[in-house]
């Protein structure tokens, strides 16, 4: 009698820490270990804590490595998912580190590696807030920006996986530099970076914020215009408007181009959402092509963090024929 692989791993590998997950075809965690990834250690180092985590949810939950599926892995950075292997992500200082095969020879289960933003799609629409949409958008706003398309129920990859660098949207050809080489890109206008960025430079030209300027400008975040912005503060509410409607041009831009039926918001800048998000829907509507954007729905992530570690695993269920995921 064959075993029932029903469950995976999923592994979230970040600068900062790795998180793993043990799911099952329902999406609930049932496993779940962190731990710090200190890059700065090394690849090697980094791959010993990937399989610790994996192991530690093992033991945790006494499951056996027969009953798995495989092992997603998410990571930031440019991502050969057939070759499974790191081509370079900035925040773990790796280049061309072949993790998936890593994993795959010294657990002798299948592995799949994706990009997190892809991985967080695949999250939303199995178990989130696109579950049940076949077109579907996962934009994230966090210290970058970046998206994952589903379009007619399958993962739009591009020939060399960078489809969905929406950070990288040009709305201003006269705009800033972007570290891609490019003029006016979204990244710009409506990350983390720049949101302290344009409460920084308002500060320094006169502009009055009540609740930031007691503050070392150096000491200024995305996080903290939100606090000052939840605090009642106008100045900081202003910021959080603007970056809404630059990235309501860029939405329209992704609506004219792929016809989702929804999109899901998600990233560290949508914990003040109700300051970006109505902008966001204004633009669209003011913006964008009425019969493409009247039946939207616009969502934020109902999976949190976890979205791009859910989908990981869920990436390695979905190639499970056995195993039944209701979308």
């Amino acid at each position: 009698m064959s075993i029932q692989k029903d469950l995976s791993i999923g592994v979230d590998l970040g600068g900062t820490k790795i998180l793993t997950v043990l799911i099952n075809q329902n999406g609930d965690i049932i496993g779940r270990a962190e731990m710090e990834t200190k890059p700065m250690e090394g690849e090697t180092a980094v791959f010993r804590r990937i399989l610790h985590s994996i192991n530690k949810v093992l033991i945790e939950t006494s499951i056996q490595k027969a009953r798995l599926r495989g092992i997603g892995v998410a990571s930031a950075g440019i991502i050969d998912s057939n070759e499974k292997t790191v081509l370079e992500a900035g925040n773990l200082g790796w280049k061309n580190v072949p993790i998936g095969k890593l994993l795959e020879d010294h657990l002798s289960i299948p592995v799949a590696l994706s990009n997190d933003a892809n991985a967080a799609a695949v999250g939303e629409w199995l178990w989130g807030s696109g579950k049940g949409h076949n077109h579907l958008i996962y934009i994230t706003v966090s210290t970058g920006v970046g998206s994952g398309i589903i379009s007619n129920g399958k993962l739009v990859n591009g020939v060399d996986d960078s489809a969905g660098e929406f950070g990288h949207i040009s709305i201003d050809y006269n705009g800033q530099r972007c570290s891609c080489g490019n003029r006016g890109c979204l990244e710009n206008l409506i990350s983390g970076t720049a949101i302290a960025n344009a409460a920084k430079y308002r500060l320094s030209q006169g502009e009055e914020s009540h609740y930031l300027r007691g503050i070392n400008q150096t000491k200024i975040t995305a996080k903290v215009v939100g606090e000052a912005a939840l605090a009642g503060d106008s100045f900081s509410r202003e910021i959080l408007k603007e970056a809404g409607f630059f990235l309501g041009v860029g939405v329209t831009n992704l609506i004219h181009l792929f016809n989702p039926d929804v999109i899901v918001f998600g990233g560290s800048v949508m914990n003040v959402s109700e300051f970006i998000l109505p902008q966001v829907m204004q633009t669209v509507r003011e913006r964008g092509i009425k019969s493409l954007t009247k039946t939207i729905k616009m969502e934020k992530s109902n999976l949190g963090g976890n979205a791009g570690v859910m989908g990981a695993a869920g990436l390695l269920l979905l190639q499970d024929p056995r195993v039944k995921i209701s979308v």
